[in-house]
């Protein structure tokens, strides 16, 4: 596509020049006027460029950006009402140092969270935005909620004994607590008046449930790996190593049979969260994600090519898993856009990997039209958009990549 096809008229002079020229553009029913030098003409230009898909479809990139104000990321994020209040209640330290970092501020309207920026940089917010969603997933993976008969002081006991999960009293008979399986178990035990003592919530290898694992010097953890006097972190019996199991991730060690309840729920580990397993999405099947290149290059990365993602969906018919069972959707064709360098290229494999375990998209409301029963993105942020930085979905956006592999590892992809 060529500067004549997007601008019907415009006199364009040298770019050293200083003239201040008027520039009328039109595509399709788009129309605007610009006034400016020719490097502002071409960064008009390059604002206002569509991409086309393989199926002749417009890309979303003006839509994306005609949804967004000034100061609001217009996407809120759909959250569980029970995993939003255990956030806001007993994660509230991580929740505000995504705020403070960011100056944002958060609204939360029933299962929707919003951040707007009071500066009126919408790119604070979409960086919060995405920070709270790796944060959000992290925390969602390992939660679980159970219910027991309300009897006298037991919320004083939990409060005081166990203050990492969060307590809802859902009538005069019933207790609702919230928190992951090794808090939950713990609780049990120490219901059921076990003589094991329970008043503090560190494991024997300093990590702090559902927080960053401590790491302990090398020649100390082959001792720890070994020691016969260590404690099941969920039981708090004394571990047998003919008995118990070593994760080969993150290298806790659990009874047998306690690790084996725990996967039972859920295949991550009970005290840091890591996922072992593959994960399952909502996708819907028979898409494809094909791969090209071209020589150009990304602002930011200028010393390589591209790497081209074409996404395409084809409309069809929702699943027992989807919001409507038995009701049409409509599909979607998507492009997105990787530096052709080493870094970039690892990513590409992990979208691939996320592709193929049906993470990429689901279906529900688009955030850009309001139309209901449409594939959307599922929370694993493409740049779509070559350039114009974050604020367009484009770059440069020099912390993007480790973003989106943060974003991928709480999927467990990594």
């Amino acid at each position: 596509m060529s500067l004549p096809e997007i601008f019907t008229a415009v006199r364009l002079h040298p770019p050293n020049s200083d003239s201040s020229k008027t520039v009328k553009h039109k595509y399709g029913d788009a129309n605007g006027v610009a006034s400016g030098s020719f490097r502002e003409a071409e960064d008009m230009y390059r604002s206002i460029i569509v991409q086309r898909t393989r199926d002749g479809s417009r890309n979303l990139r003006q839509e994306e950006r005609q949804a967004q104000s000034n100061s609001i990321v217009d996407e809120p994020v759909k959250v569980d009402g029970v995993v939003m209040d255990y956030i806001q209640e007993i994660k509230s330290k991580e929740l505000e140092i995504i705020k403070k970092r960011n100056g944002v501020i958060m609204r939360r309207d029933d299962r929707r969270v919003t951040f707007m920026s009071p500066s009126g940089k919408s790119v604070h917010a979409q960086f919060a935005r995405e920070q709270f969603i790796t944060l959000y997933q992290k925390i969602a993976t390992g939660l679980q909620t159970r219910t027991y008969d309300y009897s006298r002081g037991i919320v004083e006991r939990c409060q005081a004994e166990f203050p990492e999960l969060l307590i809802t009293c859902k009538d005069k008979r019933r207790l609702q607590l919230t928190g992951n399986f090794i808090s939950l178990e713990r609780f049990e035990t120490f219901l059921n008046g076990s003589t094991q003592t329970c008043s503090h919530y560190q494991t024997p290898n300093k990590t702090k449930v559902n927080d960053t694992p401590y790491k302990q010097p090398v020649k100390q953890q082959t001792s720890v790996d070994q020691a016969k006097d260590e404690a099941c972190p969920i039981c708090l019996e004394t571990l047998k190593i003919s008995e118990s199991t070593v994760l080969s991730k993150c290298k806790h060690r659990f009874c047998k049979d306690c690790l084996e309840r725990a996967f039972h729920v859920k295949p991550t580990c009970p005290i840091c969260g890591e996922i072992y397993g593959n994960l399952t999405g909502t996708q819907p099947k028979g898409g494809t994600m094909t791969v090209s290149s071209d020589r150009s290059s990304l602002p930011g990365y200028e010393k390589y090519g591209t790497i081209i993602i074409n996404y395409n969906i084809p409309s069809g018919y929702q699943g027992d898993e989807h919001p409507n069972p038995g009701m049409p959707y409509q599909g979607a064709s998507r492009i997105a856009y990787l530096p052709n360098s080493a870094e970039g290229n690892k990513v590409l494999k992990l979208l691939q990997r996320a592709f193929n375990q049906r993470l990429t998209f689901t279906i529900g409301r688009s955030s850009t039209t309001g139309q209901n029963n449409v594939v959307t993105w599922n929370d694993i942020h493409h740049k779509t958009s070559r350039y114009g930085g974050p604020t367009s979905y484009g770059y440069p956006d020099p912390d993007y990549l480790k973003r989106v592999q943060d974003e991928l590892k709480a999927k467990g992809i990594d």
